[in-house]
């Protein structure tokens, strides 16, 4: 049984902050910041599933999403999405969402994978086609 998940780096209009939320759940993520987003409901596609989830936790209705990784790891696969654009962001449920320097990530609590994830979703030419990470 695979799960699949969705996560979403939305970026200001300038690339030079991400839209990222602090992890209170699950346990192994607590306390990191990680890109936004959750599991994929029944009957649901990717792309409606990043909308919908990023909505749901920071208020801001992103349309423009476009996917650049598919993880596979450990029966679940994580579909990585990329938007642009400068959208008020409100945290909505226990865990704080906000904008953070893109250049303060190295330095920051982050999940290890956002140190390539970042980078790669910045990247047009990369970001510009979906590459599969396979763990499995």
């Amino acid at each position: 049984m695979v799960t699949n998940y969705v996560a979403g780096f939305l970026f200001s209009t300038s690339g030079k902050q991400v839209a990222l939320i602090q992890k209170t759940k699950p346990d192994w993520q607590k306390g990191k910041l990680n890109g936004i987003g959750g599991k994929i409901e029944e009957g649901e596609t990717p792309l409606e599933a990043i909308r919908r989830e990023f909505q749901e936790e920071t208020g801001a209705n992103v349309m423009e999403w476009r996917q650049f990784v598919e993880m596979r790891w450990r029966g679940a696969v994580i579909h990585f999405f990329v938007a642009h654009g400068d959208h008020g962001l409100t945290s909505i449920t226990e865990e704080i969402v906000g904008w953070y320097d893109v250049d303060f990530l190295f330095n920051a609590p982050t999940l290890p994978n956002l140190r390539w994830l970042v980078p790669m979703a910045l990247d047009k030419d990369i970001a510009s086609s979906v590459t599969v990470v396979d763990y499995t």
